[in-house]
């Protein structure tokens, strides 16, 4: 289970691997709760240090997939209480360079994330809200070589139930701007009635991605990919133990293909 966070490869997991890291969101309360410190599976190691209001204020990926261990650290950085960037290294004894950079609507929603790589924007996201205040659509900008203007061949689009969680994801895609969207594939979730205590730390998921685990009420018990073109149906279910502050302290990930299971343990302070 992998908490890279560089956009490409966030992109590449959300429908897989990712998801289970991202059901684990740090938590905070005033009613005996905690934070969550570490996320370690058999491949990667993410260790969280927060500010004094408990906003990240880093967080420490190690990956030891292969033989190319890297570490990433990513910066948050905040103004006025909101999110404005977030910085990148992967050395803390080198200077961090900007990795993300976010935009605001007039109600005070990041509606633009925008992604670096030596210092110039590479790409960017937008997003579009529905009447609840709820994501409803994510807009994938990116320059293609040898062009100058950035164009978009990929969306995502979500549909909420009434508990606030999300159960569709359509991902779409399109060869020009020109050409109207088309369905690439879908992401089905059910859900358990349990309260997805990630989502107490505002801005985790504009800092790591934005999906169904980082955005929804509850915690996710299935996930269902079914491509547009026939293809094989990918299954996947997730069971949590939880502590005696009903925080998850180890999540069990299991392939219904070939029933691998993938088991990441949480430390909380």
């Amino acid at each position: 289970m992998s908490l890279s966070l560089h956009r490409g490869a966030l992109s590449a997991t959300i429908l897989s691997a990712a998801l289970a890291i991202s059901a684990f969101k740090p938590a905070t309360t005033g009613n005996n709760g905690g934070l969550l410190h570490a996320i370690s599976s058999p491949t990667d190691k993410t260790i969280i240090e927060y500010n004094a209001d408990k906003s990240i204020a880093k967080m420490i990926t190690t990956h030891a997939m292969g033989n190319d261990p890297y570490t990433d650290i990513r910066i948050p950085v905040y103004q006025s209480g909101k999110l404005v960037k977030t910085m990148s290294t992967a050395d803390e004894s080198q200077a961090s360079t900007l990795f993300s950079a976010f935009g605001y609507d007039s109600k005070g929603r990041i509606d633009k994330i925008s992604y670096y790589e030596e210092n110039h924007v590479s790409g960017y996201d937008s997003l579009v809200y529905d009447t609840r205040g709820q994501l409803a659509a994510r807009y994938f900008f990116v320059m293609p070589a040898g062009k100058q203007v950035f164009e978009n061949h990929y969306c995502q689009l979500y549909t909420w139930d009434q508990k606030g969680n999300i159960i569709l994801q359509e991902n779409m895609g399109r060869a020009t701007d020109n050409a109207g969207f088309a369905l690439s594939s879908t992401v089905s979730y059910k859900y358990d009635d349990k309260m997805n205590s990630q989502r107490s730390v505002p801005d985790f998921g504009y800092i790591t991605d934005l999906n169904a685990v980082n955005l929804s009420a509850n915690n996710i018990v299935s996930e269902v990919i079914t491509p547009a073109n026939g293809a094989n149906v990918v299954s996947k279910s997730y069971a949590y133990a939880y502590n005696n502050k009903q925080y998850p302290a180890q999540v069990t990930a299991k392939n219904s293909g070939n029933n691998e299971e993938v088991i990441t343990e949480l430390t909380w302070e």
